[in-house]
């Protein structure tokens, strides 16, 4: 596991700013995270990118002359957020300094991309690694991991290229060696992966110290995927046909569609192998058979990023909110005129039923994985789905609350869980002296209503006022 430990420290300090300057004092705020009791009328030093002290405001300091002071009486201080699924390349007109700023904007100090090609994230990796003082720590496992037939490959509208295809023959131990050279700190799977390959992923992946996460392949039984290794799932993919009484037969019929004899493209066939079999799937709903692997998520700590923002697009329709669509002036404007224009047309259409049972669906299993002790990282696929950068982890937030999570709970999912995924629990993710100092002051408190994560007063990136 050393290597592990060793690509997470190195990612970490690479986004870690540590010179010396003005002490910054944060006083009289009321202190709340994941981890410990909230703490009231507290003081809180800051030197560098550190959480130098934490003491009760009641404590006398010695103030120096160049010492920054903030007042935060009635005021509410948490760790800085995560959005732990974004792609920094899904939409090359949505330039990553303006991603990077809207991030930072809605207080979230740490994104984790989870795919795209390096040689197109590179400039994105650059900029970050020279301004880490204005960017948000960045993670990222770069593209794709796909089979022969792989979905996102620039060649179909709608699916940029984004992966790279593997398969038996392919020398995988050396394509992971050449991901983390170039700073990946985990990797993500896709759909389209076959059995054998998949399960040489995960098993190369382990012998590196490395989390696997991503869409479970098509090919294969998910309590297998558990068994071998699995670290992490996106969108709870896959999981409607593991929970389907009728499964067994379902992952018959899909190994005869994988075959794909008519050689349609990696990302047509993905689409109809939903389409037919999802909501077969989920109307054959084995409440039994759902609880015992949802059991073994738990238990193999397999971290689960829902995506509800992106699974309840069609029932939710953020895209038909005019509030919403308020956010979108903060995008580039040739992005802005897009995004507006098909907006109101898809406001135009009638929902539907489907995305409705779809969308239920994906609420009732986070439920089902809050009240099972299942790890939950907040994130949102943004841009994808008219998810405007930094706003669209807000909703996430919301709607994992409104799915059964407690306020504190949701705060979990962005904050110490995405650290715990990287093994960076004992450097951020809570308030905590020697931690880094990524913080949000609220004017509000989160655990009474979780959209005052919103009403930020102050961001707080390594240890310096944004």
């Amino acid at each position: 596991m050393r290597n592990k430990y060793l690509l997470m420290l190195i990612a970490f300090l690479m986004h870690t700013v540590v010179i010396a300057g003005p002490r910054l004092i944060i006083q009289n705020g009321t202190l709340i995270d994941a981890v410990n009791p909230d703490r009231q009328a507290m003081t809180m030093i800051i030197e560098g990118d550190r959480i130098l002290s934490i003491q009760s405001a009641g404590e006398e300091i010695a103030l120096l002359i160049d010492d920054v002071v903030i007042d935060a009486k009635d005021k509410f201080v948490i760790p800085g957020l995560w959005d732990a699924h974004v792609h920094l390349t899904f939409i090359p007109e949505l330039d990553y300094k303006t991603s990077y700023d809207l991030f930072l904007k809605n207080g979230i100090t740490s994104i984790r991309d989870t795919g795209g090609l390096i040689r197109k994230m590179q400039p994105a990796i650059t900029y970050a690694n020279k301004n880490p003082d204005t960017t948000p720590r960045l993670f990222f496992a770069g593209p794709l991991i796909d089979g022969k037939d792989r979905v996102y490959k620039g060649l179909e509208p709608g699916f940029p290229d984004l992966s790279i295809g593997i398969d038996e023959s392919s020398d995988i131990e050396g394509i992971v060696d050449e991901l983390t050279a170039k700073g990946a700190t985990f990797l993500k799977s896709y759909e389209m992966l076959s059995r054998p390959t998949y399960l040489k992923l995960l098993q190369v992946a382990e012998q590196k110290g490395l989390r696997v996460t991503g869409h479970i392949p098509l090919s294969i039984d998910l309590m297998e995927a558990i068994d071998a290794g699995l670290g992490g799932m996106q969108h709870i993919r896959n999981l409607d046909l593991a929970c389907s009484i009728e499964a067994d037969e379902i992952r018959a019929q899909r190994g005869v569609l994988l075959s794909n004899r008519g050689e349609i493209p990696g990302s047509a066939l993905r689409s109809k192998i939903h389409s037919e079999q999802r909501y077969t799937a989920i109307e054959n709903f084995d409440e039994t058979r759902c609880n015992s692997i949802i059991e073994a998520l738990a238990k193999n700590d397999v971290y689960q990023t829902p995506t509800l923002t992106i699974n309840t697009f069609g029932s939710k329709r953020f895209f038909a909110d005019a509030e919403w669509r308020e956010t979108y002036k903060f995008l580039p404007k040739t992005l802005q005129k897009t995004w507006q224009t098909e907006s109101l047309r898809l406001s135009a259409q009638p929902v539907d039923p489907n995305d409705v049972i779809f969308g239920n669906w994906s609420m009732k299993i986070v439920s089902l994985f809050s009240e099972n002790n299942v790890k939950i990282l907040a994130g949102t696929d943004t841009p994808i789905g008219y998810l405007t950068p930094g706003y669209s982890l807000h909703k996430e937030l919301e709607l994992l609350v409104e799915a059964g999570l407690s306020p504190r709970e949701a705060l979990r999912s962005a904050t110490i869980a995405p650290a715990e995924f990287f093994n960076l629990e004992n450097k951020m993710g809570s308030l905590d002296e020697g931690k880094v100092a990524d913080i949000l002051i609220l004017n509000h408190n989160p655990l009474n209503d979780i959209k005052n994560t919103q009403d930020i007063y102050k961001v707080i990136l390594k240890g310096m006022e944004k």
